[in-house]
């Protein structure tokens, strides 16, 4: 059991070292070239292959996660999963979307985004319109990948599978819909998921750890795990 858990311990280590230097290389890869090969041709493809309701769903997932509505849509999941799986539970969500704060180095290669002629131009940047990495990815990602960690460790068995394909499916048409609407190059996405995933690996790894930083404060310790589920 402890050999498997230090083999997950260097495999999260090396994932987290590989995705950091992966996106600081591909950030500066798309800083310099602007558009990167075959970004046309895919944005241009699932444009016209992605089925309608693909990207009517990605419309709706699409206003919550604004710069107005990430904010609610934050408080109103930490509050849900403070009913539900308790304080605990809610400091990692909390830790996650403290993270979120990478979002706001969206646009730090400001590259206008994608248009149905797919013609790529170098000066037409307009904030919020574009950009790179996509802060919408980088968002969900970080909010809805850890709703179903927390499920895997707090959600009854009957409703963790729910959860977590659910949270899956989220992330998923986000990953997608961000370039079959045109809202963003296949690049903006990839440079999300980069920035994030050490970002996510980092909330993770504290949040494991947050029981042994407390454990010397019996009174925060009490009120952190006394009433939880």
């Amino acid at each position: 059991m402890k050999a498997n858990r230090n083999l997950k311990e260097r495999i999260g280590y090396l994932v987290t070292a590989s995705s950091a230097i992966g996106a600081i290389v591909f950030s500066i890869l798309v800083s310099q070239k602007g558009i990167l090969w075959g970004e046309i041709g895919l944005s241009r493809w699932m444009y016209e292959n992605t089925p309608n309701f693909i990207d009517v769903l990605g419309d709706i997932i699409d206003a919550p996660i604004t710069d107005i509505g990430a904010p609610l849509l934050f408080i109103a999941i930490s509050i849900l999963v403070y009913l539900s799986w308790g304080r605990y539970a809610t400091i990692g969500i909390v830790m996650a979307g403290s993270m979120t704060g990478l979002t706001r180095i969206s646009d730090i290669v400001e590259r206008s985004g994608p248009n149905e002629n797919f013609i790529f131009y170098n000066s037409s940047f307009i904030y919020g319109d574009g950009g790179y990495p996509s802060g919408h990815i980088v968002y969900a990602i970080m909010i809805f990948g850890m709703i179903a960690y927390l499920a895997e460790k707090h959600a009854t068995e009957q409703s963790k599978l729910l959860v977590k394909c659910s949270m899956g499916f989220l992330i998923l048409l986000n990953l997608w819909t961000r370039i079959s609407g045109l809202h963003h190059w296949p690049g903006d996405v990839i440079g999300g998921v980069l920035l994030s995933t050490p970002a996510f690996l980092i909330v993770i790894w504290l949040y494991n750890r947050v029981p042994w930083i407390i454990e010397r404060s019996p009174k925060i310790h009490k009120l952190v795990f006394g009433s939880d589920n």
